[in-house]
């Protein structure tokens, strides 16, 4: 039943076994796939290579995932010039005496800054009524940012830097005069009747509305851009600061105040539709041109001046008039007789 050796020969020796570590196995780089993918062989694990994701996941938390878009999208009416870059663009222009147009679009600012102002005196002396002056300054205004809009200008900058500070100032001076008003009772408020003017309307909410928006706007606004511009006209801002906080005073006081009493003063029903004319109102109304005065100044001051003002032509101080009137000054002055 069992197979024997043959006589005379000898079994061979059973084989030995060796234990080999993981680390004694020579290793064999295992050849990839480049082109065709791998054949899955029964009983072998898949294996699935991934490309490297874009990154298109970050600032990932636990409760959130933003995603980058992975297409650049278009910026659709991308500005390329935008008014602050004109603005810019023209402060590096030459300083040159003005040209015709120029000296149309000055002279349309200061209408402009004074229109308000002086459609008060027209409708209390009966000339004009303020509400019409009031149609025709806002169709004045549209031309005007019609030409700062499409057609910009250096000395549109200063124009906005006036027109903020005087409200600004009529702001302080109103904190004055209203306690004088409503603590003190000292006088009568007068700008709800202005805005009566403008409206056509009795002594109404909506008149006090649109008589202390006209205050702002018109009076302090146009009286502040009036004051920079005539003062970078002049060259005040290269005065001394205490030279030109006291001009701005002075402003305040004349043509300011002298001609609110003049208005109230001269005109037949002055008193009657403004404000009676007595010590009190007098004392209150002069203080508070003072005070607008003294912070239209300081206002001036935080504005750039000299050459980087943006003023766009030679200030008149620096004329050739200026300086001969200046030398013949000095030789008179001087002269020992």
């Amino acid at each position: 039943m069992f197979a024997t050796a043959p006589t005379g020969t000898t079994a061979p020796a059973p084989e030995e076994t060796v234990r080999l570590r993981p680390g004694d196995l020579p290793t064999k780089l295992i050849p990839q796939a480049t082109t065709s993918p791998k054949v899955p062989v029964p009983g072998e694990p898949m294996t699935m290579r991934l490309k490297a994701l874009p990154k298109a996941i970050s600032n990932f938390d636990s409760d959130t995932v933003r995603l980058r878009p992975l297409v650049d999208v278009p910026v659709v009416g991308k500005i390329t010039n935008t008014i602050r870059q004109r603005y810019l663009e023209l402060n590096k222009a030459e300083v040159r005496p003005p040209s015709k147009w120029e000296y149309a679009r000055l002279g349309l600012v200061l209408l402009l800054a004074a229109m308000p102002i002086l459609a008060i005196s027209a409708e209390v002396f009966g000339l004009v009524a303020q509400s019409t002056v009031t149609l025709v300054t806002i169709t004045l205004v549209a031309v005007l940012a019609t030409l700062i809009a499409f057609a910009p200008h250096r000395m549109d900058m200063i124009v906005g830097r006036g027109l903020i500070a005087g409200m600004v100032a009529c702001i302080v001076y109103d904190g004055a005069r209203l306690f004088a008003v409503h603590v003190l009772g000292l006088m009568g408020d007068f700008i709800p009747v202005m805005g009566s003017f403008v409206t056509g309307e009795p002594d109404t909410t909506g008149s006090a509305a649109v008589g202390y928006v006209y205050r702002y706007l018109g009076d302090a606004g146009g009286l502040g851009v009036a004051f920079f511009v005539v003062a970078f006209a002049i060259g005040i801002d290269r005065w001394k600061n205490v030279y030109a906080v006291g001009a701005a005073v002075a402003f305040g006081v004349f043509p300011t105040w002298a001609g609110l009493m003049a208005t109230v003063a001269l005109s037949p029903h002055g008193e009657e539709r403004m404000f009676p004319l007595n010590t009190a109102t007098v004392i209150i109304t002069l203080v508070g041109h003072l005070i607008f005065g003294l912070f239209l100044g300081l206002a001036f001051l935080k504005a750039p001046r000299g050459e980087r003002s943006g003023w766009p032509w030679p200030p008149l101080s620096e004329s050739t008039l200026a300086k001969r009137a200046i030398r013949f000054k000095k030789k008179v002055t001087n002269s020992p007789h």
